[in-house]
């Protein structure tokens, strides 16, 4: 199918229009309308229509929404140019790209309904604007399936908001006057004054209706009915209301005012004030219900009241505000509008006499940068031009005819073949386009001079056959969409690659070197050195070498050598000309086997970066190092690969290895994240690829706490930004570990998490888990003790036994147990007054005993005596400190008030 802008301007461009902030991730295949059974062509020329389309909306007006939108996926195709490069035109990159797409949008899905349930649950209902609101706050695309699938398993319906009278319909003046009446009536609103004895909830929001009650009605008829009935009525300050009232309402419905339209705008505008005032929903729903609204009329008038009042603009204000967007063209138009009496119309003007001052000064500007060769001044004065006017269709036309500023840093690798790079022309814009051509000796003048090496859209070209022993200059030239050519930037080199592919082979008796010399070389030069790189193609034992390799037995079993390799060649005059070194590292070493026994395991969070602890089999002899990386490496488990080559893979993880249980072992802090890990073994035939683990670590879970009632522990901690699903240990002494895993939803949904524990001290442990397209990433464990279930002691307070005790102040503390516990102190108080003391600190200490350990069912007793100098009544009570040791359960009252 033919790319169709419209189509696309629609489906793409248009949900983008007024969203900010990154894209969202959504469909790859949808933003740049790849289409399924597209082959490599199909894929260019359609990449090439979508890019050449963002290009144009993104020179458009600034005012321009698509404007905005192009210019970020514009900047997001350029970052995922730079990270996927040519497989973009691969279909099976655009299949992965489309299962990673499912993967997300499952997760997507769950946060919306999750934030559907917890936005609108309450309610039951959700507006399509709220929706869309809703789903634009999640910085992701859903079709309508997709939506419909959320709404339904958020128990949600849609509803199609009313639209709610901006007025009465009444004169201003009549309806202040019926304002007031009703207020010394004490009506509410005008169902209330011509139904007094209604007490059933009724609708209003798409027509006046009791439930149950179709006889009711809001019409001149019931007026003119309530009207008698207040005639007959004896004479007072409210009958007058009503009365005025009644009057208002039978004027307002002769002109053929609706009355339950006066009656709903009374309730919207309470509500509307509740509003204003900052209330959330279920209060306005509240306001609503007591003004005797049914919950669900209420409900759908909150829905469909906007969330902000705008005030009415003036032809005055529109000025203003197109002047602050910088529509200066459209300002001007717009003025005529004021009247010439105005008080700001003379004021308006000359702002915007000055605004077209400021517009043609900026354009001389850009003249006068121009002439002296300065292009990106003169891009950046046009563009503050268009600030000011960006509804000036001439000053866009202008901006995109102007010839782009030359590119920057040129840099010539020679090799086979010679590799260009140079950095972008200072400019914003990103429709450019270069070209690159080579001269003998000088770099060309003009884009057409010299020998074409390429024409790219990247900042990159590689020049196959270069004129090898001689100076040549190249020169790159870059262009927009006009066409129009800028300066170009240039560079001069001596064409002398260096040797290529080289190889390394130790023993423990010699080292063997082998590599690949341009077929202009005419020889190799060879310098050693030990255990330091050489610092120049001078430094070193020169050795000597054939053209294609050579073999060193003057070495020793343990040292580490490093090879300078130079080339040399002849330029057009017959001198000899050097490449730049080379250096390879040697070390005749046992051979070394590929690690296949790397584990990574996550230890702990170290701020906001996470410990992680490697291990390994040694190889005696052997050493190994680990590159972290984030992406798969490019070698198959067990290549040879050499020390320059793993400069461009990832960073190595550094760190003092120990022994440890016949494993070599590594602690290093880490970014949070999926990353992989590549174990080297590094042995006397070269370095060994062994098999790479890929580990992700997520962020712990924050503030777990572990709180016991009874039997029963509820765990509850602070969910990490990307952590979907939790995983949670309850270790037991002599007890295998429960292990079980919790999503996060769920959690919400639970408010928690609860297990089932037994008496005995116990630990929790939370592992948090991120899930991504590259798989699952587990954080280290938070743990937190949850103390063992404290202990159920009974007391009472009584008399000791005997006749001579009966009038003594002695008393005696009886606790029993019901099971073995152990508590630091018991303490009884005393406490004169009305109030029982609730504290130890809020009595007076009669008794402390500490340390007292119970049995199940025993009993222990404690005497101590009443205080006499106390006033009665007062009170006396016993408690455990701290009182997480047991439970106290108190004896009846009359044993405790004295």
């Amino acid at each position: 199918m033919e790319f169709d802008p419209a189509r696309y301007d629609r489906e793409v461009i248009g949900p983008l229009r007024g969203r900010r902030g990154r894209l969202p991730d959504g469909d790859l295949r949808v933003r740049y309308a790849v289409e399924p059974g597209m082959d490599r062509a199909a894929l260019e020329q359609r990449l090439r229509k979508v890019r050449t389309y963002w290009n144009q909306k993104a020179s458009g007006p600034a005012a321009q929404a698509a404007t905005g939108v192009c210019k970020r996926l514009l900047a997001a195709d350029e970052e995922l140019k730079r990270t996927a490069g040519s497989a973009m035109l691969d279909p099976a990159w655009w299949e992965q790209q489309a299962t990673a797409y499912r993967q997300r949008a499952r997760g997507a899905l769950d946060g919306l309904v999750r934030d559907l349930r917890d936005s609108y649950g309450g309610s039951g209902r959700v507006t399509p604007g709220q929706l869309a609101a809703i789903v634009a706050h999640h910085q992701a695309t859903f079709d309508h399936d997709q939506l419909d699938q959320a709404v339904r398993q958020a128990k949600l319906v849609v509803v199609e908001p009313v639209e709610l009278p901006a007025d009465s319909g009444m004169e201003r003046t009549a309806y202040r006057t019926l304002t007031e009446n009703l207020g010394i009536a004490g009506a509410s609103t005008i169902v209330h004054l011509l139904h007094p004895d209604l007490r059933e909830p009724f609708r209003l929001c798409t027509g006046f209706a009791v439930p149950g009650r179709p006889e009711l009605t809001l019409t001149a008829e019931v007026v003119r009915a309530r009207s008698a009935a207040e005639n007959a009525a004896a004479d007072s300050p409210v009958v007058r209301a009503r009365k005025a009232a009644l009057v208002a309402l039978r004027t307002a419905a002769d002109r053929g005012v609706a009355l339950a339209g006066i009656a709903l705008f009374q309730v919207a505008e309470q509500v509307r004030q509740g509003r204003a005032a900052g209330l959330a929903d279920r209060l306005l729903v509240r306001t609503a219900v007591d003004l005797g609204l049914t919950p669900e009329d209420a409900e759908l008038l909150v829905l469909s009241m906007p969330a902000t009042v705008s005030a009415t603009t003036t032809p005055a204000d529109q000025v203003r505000e197109l002047l602050g967007q910088g529509e200066l063209r459209t300002a001007a138009q717009r003025l005529a509008a004021v009247p010439a009496e105005h008080a700001d119309r003379e004021t308006l003007r000359r702002e915007i006499a000055a605004a077209e001052q400021r517009v043609a000064e900026l354009l001389d500007q850009v003249d006068q940068a121009l002439a002296a060769d300065r292009e990106e001044a003169a891009e950046q004065l046009l563009r503050q031009a268009l600030a000011v006017a960006a509804d000036d269709a001439a000053l866009a036309a202008r901006l995109r005819r102007l010839r782009p500023p030359p590119p920057q840093d040129l840099r010539v690798h020679p090799g086979a073949p010679t590799v260009l790079s140079w950095a972008r022309p200072a400019t914003e814009r990103t429709d450019l386009r270069y070209r690159v051509v080579r001269g003998d000796g000088d770099p060309p003048a003009t884009p057409q001079a010299g020998t074409l090496v390429a024409e790219t859209t990247e900042p990159t070209a590689a020049d196959p056959e270069p004129p090898v022993g001689a100076h040549c200059g190249y020169a790159v030239f870059a262009a927009g969409e006009s066409g129009a050519w800028s300066r170009a930037v240039t560079a001069t080199a001596l064409l002398t690659p260096p040797v290529g592919e080289v190889t390394v082979l130790a023993t423990p008796h010699e080292v063997t070197l082998a590599w690949r010399p341009h077929p202009a070389t005419v020889a190799v030069r060879v310098r050693r050195t030990e255990s330091r790189r050489p610092g120049s193609p001078d430094d070193g034992v020169p050795l000597r070498a054939e053209l294609t390799g050579l073999t060193d037995t003057t070495v020793q079993q343990g040292h580490d050598y490093h090879y300078s390799l130079v080339a040399v060649y002849r330029d057009p005059a017959g001198r000899q000309v050097t490449s730049a070194m080379v250096v390879v590292t040697a070390a005749p070493r046992p051979r070394a086997r590929p690690v296949e026994s790397l584990t990574v395991e996550p230890v702990r969070a170290v701020g906001s970066r996470v410990r992680v602890r490697l291990s390994w089999l040694p190889q005696p002899g052997v050493r190994v190092r680990i590159r972290r990386a984030d992406t798969p490496p490019p070698w198959p488990v067990g290549a040879t690969i050499h020390e320059p080559a793993l400069d461009g893979y990832g960073v190595e993880v550094t760190g003092a290895p120990a022994d440890a249980d016949g494993r070599r072992v590594l602690e290093a802090d880490v970014p949070q994240g999926f990353h992989v890990y590549l174990p080297l073994a590094v042995g006397g035939e070269g370095t060994i690829v062994g098999r790479p683990v890929t580990q992700g670590t997520a962020a712990p879970v924050e503030r777990l706490r572990a709180q016991r009632a009874g039997d029963q522990v509820d765990i509850s901690w602070v969910w990490p930004d990307t952590v979907s699903l939790a995983e949670v240990t309850h270790a037991r002494d002599g007890c295998p570990d429960e292990v079980f895993q919790v999503s996060r939803s769920r959690y919400l949904h639970e408010k928690g998490c609860r297990l089932t524990a037994d008496d005995r001290p116990a630990r929790v442990g939370v592992v948090g888990i991120a899930i991504g397209p590259a798989g699952r990433a587990r954080s280290p464990a938070v743990w937190c003790d949850v103390p063992g279930r404290p202990g159920r002691l009974a007391y009472t307070v009584e008399r000791l036994a005997g006749l001579r005790n009966r009038f003594s102040p002695r008393r005696a503390l009886a606790v029993t147990a019901e099971r073995d516990c152990a508590v630091a102190h018991l303490i009884v108080v005393a406490r004169a007054g009305p109030v029982l003391p609730v504290r130890p600190d809020q009595g007076r200490e009669l008794l402390r005993v500490s340390d007292v350990e119970f049995g199940a069912g025993q009993t222990r007793r404690f005497e101590f005596d009443l205080p006499g100098e106390l006033p009665r009544p007062y009170w006396i009570r016993c408690f455990v400190d701290p009182p997480s040791g047991a439970v106290l359960r108190d004896p009846p009252v009359d044993q405790l008030k004295v």
